[in-house]
Order: structure tokens, then sequence, then C-alpha cells
């Protein structure tokens, strides 16, 4: 594939409705279908391009990006925050990350984070 699929209008508009639980979307079986061709599309191009895109970063950059990454999903183990907060406000995605990040295993990963413990060091993070 040659082209990254981004959501389209009638999914941008679904999208911005359920993020914000304004405005009326009629879910027509052919919206639905649009909506499910859209997203299967997405995750064929991120599982066919994405590997190479980190296997072409030289060391360097996949250290200083996974550094990053750490450092942004530990501050929401410690202080906590749902999926959304957490690739959008911490990592600074759009929605259109949404799909890709679930399907890695954020979801799962947001959800486990319970570190109460006082003898917690989190060292020097910065």
């Amino acid at each position: 594939m040659n082209e990254d699929p981004k959501l389209n209008n009638t999914d941008k508009s679904l999208l911005d409705s359920a993020m914000t639980g304004e405005g009326l979307i009629a879910l027509t079986p052919e919206l639905l279908q649009n909506i499910g061709d859209t997203l299967r599309k997405r995750d064929a191009y991120v599982k066919e391009t994405w590997p190479q895109l980190v296997e072409n970063c030289d060391y360097e950059t996949k250290l200083a990006v996974t550094a990053w990454v750490f450092k942004h999903v530990l501050a929401h183990a410690l202080e906590g925050g749902s999926f959304r907060y957490l690739i959008y406000d911490r990592l600074g995605f759009g929605p259109d990350a949404y799909v890709p990040l679930y399907n890695a295993g954020g979801m799962t990963i947001s959800n486990e984070f319970n570190i109460q413990d006082d003898n917690f060091n989190e060292g020097d993070q910065s």
C-alpha cells in the first residue's frame, strides 16, 4: 500500500459525535460497512508498513523514542487517567491513533496500572 488510509468525512463525523456526545449519526448498513472497510484498510496498512518504519530507524532514534514513551507511560501509571488521556494528551496523538494503539495493547497497558507502593522510587525521570 502506498498511502495511509485516513478517516473519511463520515467516519470523522461519527468519531466527533462519539468523543463530544454532540450531534446525531444515522447508523445505516452502508455507513457501518464503510467504517469497517476503513478500519480494515488502516489495520492492513499498519501491519504492512510500521514494522519497516521501525526497522529503518537507527539505534539512537529507537532508544530516544522508547525512553520518551516509557517516561510518559510511567507518568500515566503514577498519575492515572484513561487510555484516551494517555494517547491524546500525554503522547500527543490524534483520534487516528486510537485503533492502532489499542490493537498494539495500549488499552491493556493503560488499564493495568496501580502503582501505590510508597517504596517505589522513580529515580531521575528527566
